[in-house]
């Protein structure tokens, strides 16, 4: 696998994540059990959300849809079908075979992703997740195909405002494509992010023959006088830990403790007062001894970091 680094690199080290995301990995407009003026159909790789997600609105090259869909169906989201079903309500679904579409989930928080036509066939490539973790100054992007036909390369792109994207890396599929499933990975050390607040990603997928589909869109909270600071004791630490919070407004929170492989070990929620918070983790006496990264994040955008040591 080769790399292309389009954008000047500041040396950094990194300890990365990947958590489990699913996502659609492509629509397919049907009549089905709404009839006239039909229904979507989200298509799932192999994992169906946890949360069945409403759709707020679609959009088709950079303009907003005049459609509307009725609440989500998961009934078909199983083993045998996986995929969701939403009646439209309003106006007519737009002909384009590529749709960004924003998800609103019940508690509030919301995401997009582009996801492109299955009528005309099988798609080259299906992705089943991407996700960007922050540890330090640097960025890492992983993401994961269970499927790879005639896919040439992936783009990397980066965004500061959430919606003008430029690519800042090339990753080259491996030379044989299949059904096998495959990961890859790129940091972004760039000196660009070292004082940003926030920055988004995706990740392009490019065919042999030039078409081209997009991920989801990754937010990341780098740093912000409004996020609440995390601190971890004792570090080293042996079979427990005490996490302090300091929020500067009530909210829930999520911690994770990963190992140097970016594997998830440990996960917790928990909500948070305004103030300093104590969060603790215990029964640890049965982790390897080594290095660990201790991430907090709040609607799914990472809003602490530390590291620690077992011993």
């Amino acid at each position: 696998m080769k790399t292309i680094i389009l954008t000047t690199l500041m040396a950094a080290s990194s300890i990365t994540a990947m958590a489990k995301n699913t996502f659609p990995v492509s629509f397919k407009r049907d009549n089905g059990n709404c009839g006239s003026p039909g229904e979507l159909r989200l298509n799932y790789a192999h994992f169906c959300p946890s949360t069945i997600p409403y759709i707020d609105s679609v959009y088709t090259n950079g303009s907003k849809c005049a459609v509307t869909f009725g609440i989500p169906d998961a009934a078909k989201c199983n083993n045998n079908n996986r995929y969701i079903s939403y009646c439209v309500t309003s106006g007519n679904m737009p002909p384009a075979n590529v749709w960004t579409i924003f998800f609103r989930n019940p508690n509030g928080s919301t995401y997009n992703s582009t996801v492109t036509s299955s009528t005309n066939g099988t798609l080259p490539v299906i992705c089943s997740s991407f996700d960007a973790i922050a540890s330090g100054s640097s960025i890492a992007c992983k993401w994961a195909t269970e499927q790879e036909f005639n896919n040439n390369y992936f783009e990397v792109e980066r965004s500061f405002d959430g919606t003008s994207f430029t690519s800042i890396a090339l990753v080259f599929s491996y030379e044989q494509n299949s059904n096998v499933r495959r990961q890859y990975s790129f940091s972004d050390k760039s000196a660009a992010i070292q004082h940003k607040e926030v920055v988004w990603y995706r990740i392009r997928q490019v065919d042999l023959d030039g078409n081209s589909s997009y991920s989801k869109v990754i937010s990341l909270r780098l740093r912000s006088s409004n996020i609440p600071e995390l601190q971890a004791l004792p570090n080293p630490f042996r079979s427990q830990l005490e996490i302090y919070v300091d929020a500067p407004a009530a909210g829930n929170t999520e911690i994770r403790l990963l190992n140097t492989e970016g594997r998830v070990i440990i996960t917790k929620m928990a909500a948070l007062n305004k103030g300093r918070n104590t969060i603790r983790l215990n029964d640890l006496q049965g982790l390897s001894h080594g290095l660990y990264m201790l991430q907090s994040s709040v609607n799914g955008q990472v809003t602490g970091i530390s590291k620690l040591i077992r011993h």
